[in-house]
């Protein structure tokens, strides 16, 4: 039996470590989350800072709210008239003084933690129990370690009982610049707390707005423990946890966690931690009764605005954060998502109604806010309407990787639906076929005005047609008929936008001298180096290009001119979807060194995940290495899984991304789409596979 080996073997776990220092970013440190509350361990010498984190601490004031003028119909005719004063009016507004142009989610703060006469050297965390440690040497005396574990019940730390060591609580006001920036926005100064005889220690923040709920940080020491809390609505977060019961939780949480969930063993130790210590940071930072999860989950910097708002970003960065999910057989993890987004539901609708003229739809822009609130500042994202079909799509898959048909028939089923309607209103008839008369493809070429936007971008059509197919399965299974409509499409609707030589400029300046393969719009081809591999999404993520007859010797000829165009502009996170586009076109080697790259340029001494590149040589993308993403990280678990077990053309295709130098590589638990869940195993080219579930 597979499953009796492999148990063998996913026994062992290895510890991911970090050498200290590592003053320079609470991102190089060790990370531990809760689903609510995040905490990264970092620091130097006497000192570790605790720094803590809250996915739903956000300030909701601002926003951009959809207008009336920002119908379809005016925004393609600007476009069409390169009317870039007009288009930018479309989407600006003043925003008064003390108050943020976009909603925003806060920095929280620290406990710094003194340990006199003591120095940190190592750190070392286990993803199998969420647990961690820190080894000191002292001036005088013995090495020691210093325990760590979180649960729900808050952050512990366990020193040994003759090591002295005191607290206290910094909030991220008393960062002298960010302080000063914060007070700009009318945020007051928190109040604090302290016992004299050191004992316990905390603040107490009120925020701006008053929908907004307070929040409270705590710590107390008592026998040589340390324990660290937070709570919204509460004066003061209760800190009371000893760290024998957070431990025994931690090791509880995770051995489940792990046991439900899929596991790969694999003879490269870089690959097999970023699989292990990934896959831990998705399930710390996705947990079922947690808050969902935005770009940087719930481990966020305490001395500066949080990049983009740490907002949720939904032309991939969502969809890559939650990925591990469905492979890796997590789906209670997505369940926090669906609940959020199901509250957006009437701002959708009314997002829609003003976008195409329908009151049946939803839209959903590409940057909001936990309540669904327009980020605004960048147009061609705000009216990327893949951003609602692929989420809708991501619903249908889950329905079907978990069986939860509840789901898709008191929610998922309406929203799919109310996404198509807005494609179909946005359709046009052309050249005797169906046509998007104008859309973005994701980031290509920023908001310019003559460039980032055109007909049919493939990116588009493909998120239509994954949208429609899945429709037409939905209503099935739903025991209902499908909309003629879907039908049409898949018959009308172009798969990919073809790129043909002589159209618009010479080829050696937008695309490949060979012709015919996937354009980015009609008559644009991929002309430079693009972090965004949307125009390929139809082979990946969404899947609707067949790999056979004409469609393989199109996918074949982007490839070579995708490869051809480098890497010089990407960043992290589209580093780990080359990864599984190599391993589509069966080229593992590739597939393993993408992740490699991944490893070595996007990741800071510390395993933090970062967007732009740490070191030079891979990338031009480098100009901020303190930006940390979870999308990256959580897409690398994901492309290792898809290493092991990848669909092509709805078929599964075992070990395609695993390189022949691989003598022995097996995985475990592995989910599929028909619900059904697969291991397997691979020994000098002999391949052994092994079926459960439904």
């Amino acid at each position: 039996m597979i499953s009796t080996v492999l148990a063998v073997v996913f026994a062992v776990s290895g510890l991911v470590e970090w050498e200290f220092p590592r003053p320079g970013s609470c991102h190089e440190g060790l990370a531990f989350a809760d689903g609510n509350t995040g905490a990264l361990v970092w620091g130097g010498g006497e000192t570790i800072n605790v720094t803590l984190g809250r996915g739903d601490l956000w300030d909701h004031r601002g926003g951009y709210s959809w207008t009336a003028d920002q119908s379809y119909t005016n925004i393609v005719r600007l476009a069409r008239a390169v009317d870039a004063k007009g288009l930018n009016e479309l989407f600006y507004k003043e925003v008064p003084a003390g108050e943020p142009r976009n909603p925003l989610i806060l920095a929280l703060g620290r406990i710094v933690v003194s340990v006199p006469g003591c120095e940190v050297k190592h750190g070392e965390l286990d993803p199998k129990t969420g647990l961690g440690a820190l080894d000191f040497v002292r001036k005088a005396g013995k090495p020691f370690k210093v325990q760590l574990a979180m649960s729900k019940r808050g952050f512990t730390m366990k020193f040994p009982a003759d090591v002295a060591f005191s607290a206290k609580a910094v909030s991220s006001m008393d960062n002298p610049t960010f302080g000063k920036q914060l007070k700009a926005l009318n945020h007051r100064e928190p109040e604090k707390w302290s016992a004299a005889d050191g004992s316990e220690g905390g603040f107490f923040w009120r925020l701006v707005n008053p929908k907004d709920a307070p929040v409270s940080v705590a710590w107390t020491k008592k026998d040589g423990e340390l324990s660290i809390a937070t709570a919204r609505g509460e004066k003061k977060a209760k800190a009371s946890a000893d760290y024998a019961t957070v431990r025994n939780e931690s090791i509880e949480y995770w051995s489940a966690f792990w046991k439900r969930g899929a596991r790969v063993s694999v003879p490269d130790p870089v690959i097999q931690q970023i699989f292990d210590y990934g896959m831990y940071r998705f399930g710390a930072m996705t947990d079922p009764s947690g808050y969902p999860a935005g770009l940087q989950g719930q481990w966020l910097e305490d001395n500066g605005f949080i990049p983009w708002s740490g907002d949720y970003h939904f032309n991939i960065n969502v969809q890559e954060c939650y990925s591990p999910a469905y492979r890796g057989g997590h789906f209670e993890n997505l369940k926090p998502l669906w609940k959020m987004m199901m509250s957006w539901k009437p701002l959708l609708r009314e997002n829609a109604r003003k976008f195409v003229g329908i009151d049946n739809g939803y839209v959903l822009p590409h940057s909001v806010s936990d309540q669904g609130v327009n980020i605004g500042g960048f147009w061609t994202g705000t009216i990327d309407h893949a951003s609602a079909a692929w989420m809708a799509s991501m619903m249908f898959r889950y329905v079907k990787y978990s069986g939860d048909v509840e789901f898709l028939k008191k929610d998922a089923y309406d929203f799919m639906k109310g996404a198509m309607n807005v494609y179909l209103a946005m359709f046009e008839e052309y050249q005797g076929r169906l046509s998007i008369p104008l859309a973005p493809s994701p980031e290509w070429q920023g908001s310019n005005i003559r460039h980032a936007v055109g007909r049919d971008p493939s990116f588009q059509l493909a998120a239509a047609h994954r949208l429609a197919i899945d429709l037409i399965d939905a209503a099935k299974l739903l025991g209902e008929s499908p909309d003629a409509r879907w039908s049409d499409l898949r018959k009308r609707l172009p798969l990919y936008t073809t790129y043909r030589r002589g159209r618009n400029a010479p080829p050696e300046v937008w695309g490949s001298s060979r012709d015919g393969y996937i354009a980015i719009f009609e008559g644009v081809g991929l002309w430079e180096s693009h972090r965004h591999h949307s125009h390929m999404a139809g082979i990946y993520p969404f899947a609707t290009i067949p790999h056979t007859g004409k469609d393989a010797v199109a996918i074949s000829r982007t490839f070579d001119n995708w490869i051809e165009k480098g890497t010089g502009l990407w960043t992290g996170w589209c580093t780990s979807w080359a990864s599984i586009l190599h391993t589509d076109a069966g080229n593992a080697v590739a597939a393993v060194e993408m992740l490699k790259n991944w490893k070595t340029y996007f990741n800071n001494p510390g395993h933090g995940s970062l967007h732009d590149a740490w070191s030079r040589g891979f990338t031009q993308m480098c100009g901020r290495r303190d930006i940390m993403q979870m999308d990256g990280q959580c897409a690398a678990v994901t492309a290792v899984m898809e290493l092991m077990v990848h669909e092509i053309d709805g078929k599964e295709k075992f070990f395609r991304g695993c390189p022949q130098s691989w003598k022995t590589v097996s995985f475990e638990n592995i989910a599929l789409s028909d619900g059904r869940r697969v291991s397997g195993r691979r020994e000098n080219g002999k391949v052994s596979i092994e079926y459960s579930g439904k």
